[in-house]
Formats: C-alpha cells, sequence, structure tokens
C-alpha cells in the first residue's frame, strides 16, 4: 500500500483550551465523569463495593481544572430501601445526606426530571453567586464608583451591597456550607428494575441521562452514575454501551456475563483474557473483578481486584 501526504491538508488543529471536569485528587481512583455498572445476584456485595468507592472519594476529595476544591454529593435512589434499616451501610457515607436517600417506585421518570432540573439549578445559583461575589470584591477594592459599570452597579443595589458570605440566598449545602463551586455529583441508582424508570426506549429519562451524564452546558450538567442490579440482562443496551467501569460479581451466569460484557469492552479486552480473570477473581470470596474502558484512566489501573489492588495485564492482550 502506498500513502502519499497531500500537503494543502493539514492534520492539525487550532490551539484551544480542552475543559476538563473536577478529578479526585488520588488519581489511583477512576477519573471522572464516569458510569459505573455493577451487578450480581442478592447478597453478592453490590452495595458494600459501591460503598467503598464512594468511600474513597470522600477521603481524596476533588480539585477543579483551575485548582480549586471541589466538594462531593452522594444521591442514593432506589425502588424502595433508600431509608431501609438494613442498608445502615448508607450511614458511613458523609457525602450522603439523609434528605438524597430517595425512594421512587412510581413516575419514575418525571421525579428524574425534577432532581435534574434541582442540580443545574444549584449550579446555576452557585455561579450567579460567584459573579455577585466577584463584583462585590470590585467594590470593595475600588476606590471610585465610576470604576464599576452600570451593570455592576444594578447588580450591587439589587443585592443591597450585601457581603455575599452574608447573603441568606448564597447556595449552601445541608450542613450549611457555602458552595463556591459545583459539586462532583455521584447519583447512585441502585436495583431500580422493579420500576418504571427502566426501558429500551431511548425517550427514557434515565437513558438518556446516561447518554448526557458527562457533557457540561447550559441545558445540561455533568454528574457520575453508578447502576447496582441483580442482573446484567435488566440493564437497557442504551446503558450497558455507556458504562464506562464495569464491576463484575460472582454469579451464576458465568458464560452470560461473559459473552455480554466482552462485547461491550471489545476496545480494551478481549474474551480470553476477561475470562482468566474471571475464573481466578470468582474463587475469592465477594471477589470483584473490575474492568475500565475509561477514556482517561491510566492503562495500568484498567483492570482492578476490588477498587484497592490493580491486576497486571500480559502484554499480549495490549494493543
Amino acid at each position: 500500500m502506498k500513502i502519499k501526504t497531500i500537503k494543502t491538508i493539514t492534520d492539525k488543529l487550532r490551539k484551544h483550551t480542552k475543559y476538563e471536569p473536577p478529578q479526585p485528587k488520588n488519581k489511583d481512583l477512576p477519573p471522572t465523569f464516569n458510569i459505573i455498572l455493577s451487578c450480581s445476584p442478592k447478597g453478592g456485595g453490590k452495595t458494600y463495593n459501591v460503598v467503598q468507592l464512594l468511600t474513597n472519594y470522600e477521603n481524596s476529595g476533588f480539585i477543579s481544572q483551575d485548582g480549586n476544591d471541589v466538594k462531593m454529593r452522594t444521591i442514593w435512589i432506589s425502588g424502595g430501601t433508600a431509608q431501609s434499616k438494613q442498608n445502615s451501610i448508607l450511614d458511613t457515607l458523609n457525602s450522603l445526606h439523609n434528605e438524597d436517600r430517595i425512594n421512587m417506585e412510581d413516575d419514575v421518570d418525571e421525579q428524574m426530571k425534577i432532581l435534574y432540573e434541582d442540580l443545574k439549578q444549584e449550579r446555576d445559583d452557585i455561579e450567579a453567586y460567584n459573579i455577585y461575589r466577584k463584583v462585590y470584591n470590585k467594590y470593595i477594592k475600588s476606590k471610585k464608583m465610576t470604576n464599576l459599570s452600570l451593570e455592576e452597579l444594578t447588580l450591587l443595589k439589587f443585592k443591597d451591597f450585601i457581603d455575599p458570605d452574608d447573603d441568606p440566598d448564597c447556595p449552601r449545602d445541608l450542613n450549611g456550607n457555602i458552595l463556591y463551586y459545583p459539586r462532583m455529583v455521584f447519583l447512585v441508582l441502585d436495583d431500580m428494575i422493579g420500576s418504571d424508570g427502566y426501558g429500551n426506549n431511548r425517550k427514557n429519562f434515565i437513558n438518556r441521562l446516561a447518554i448526557k451524564s458527562r457533557h457540561e452546558s447550559e441545558e445540561l450538567v455533568g454528574l457520575n452514575l453508578i447502576f447496582i442490579a441483580q442482573s446484567f440482562k435488566a440493564i437497557p443496551a442504551v446503558i450497558r454501551k455507556q458504562t464506562d467501569i464495569f464491576v463484575l460479581l460472582k454469579s451464576a451466569s458465568r458464560n452470560y456475563i461473559i459473552d455480554a460484557i466482552a462485547e461491550e469492552v471489545g476496545s480494551h479486552f478481549n474474551k480470553v483474557e476477561i475470562e482468566g480473570y474471571y475464573d481466578e477473581i470468582m474463587k475469592i470470596p465477594y471477589g470483584a473483578l473490575i474492568l475500565s474502558i475509561h477514556k482517561k484512566e491510566q492503562d495500568t489501573h484498567r483492570v482492578r481486584l476490588g477498587w484497592d489492588k490493580i491486576i497486571e495485564r500480559d502484554p499480549k492482550y495490549i494493543t
């Protein structure tokens, strides 16, 4: 095959600033934004595994592209057990407030839309607060009011020249802490298969959320999604194809799971490699095989045994 370069066409792009969402300070943790799918039969350790990850994110904290600390918020949604005493493990999460343990069984589409709008509103309120804080600081440092624009003076007058941190309308979390930056949100959907929230229709809100969750704009707010289910088969194909990180726990449906997973992670792993990991790890009580195809994942961290151990891949499987 002979290849000739066309000199009049460039393969280079113009310089631009690439946007990066806040990332965990601990670089050994999975990068954000991500979609995680964890499946196993009842009692397989799904909830424990997810809480392990969230605890590590809490211990790490997050930092924005411009070096600011970013707070974390966890929202745990289930089909009826979010407040269950048997789910006391959720009490260990510092980022999960009791009001964010939400049960959804009916009208899930509408409730999810309301929740998403609330997340956008919090983001917008924080951005508006920061605009006022910037204008107020300029006013405090200014020796002459003429240094301020009419728009800035109008905003200051509207706010009665109040110190931003004393403003009763400034955005706060449920513990009363001022939110200077939009939070890193982890939305957990725990065993919602029996609800009316799942379906294969792309217009289903949860499906659309999975497609758009990594994007941020005036109409979109970025977040992380964690799907917990007893059956991999029950997860809509739309969600499976958007998943970045697959958590495989022991299941009687070994062959089905391996076949299905191999199809979803084929860009990074082949079936033989997955079979080898799966069969070895499932010998370990509550062992979890974690496979990541996240585009920002470190290549050395793409295969894990639980969240705290990485598996060194055979070079023959790495392309």
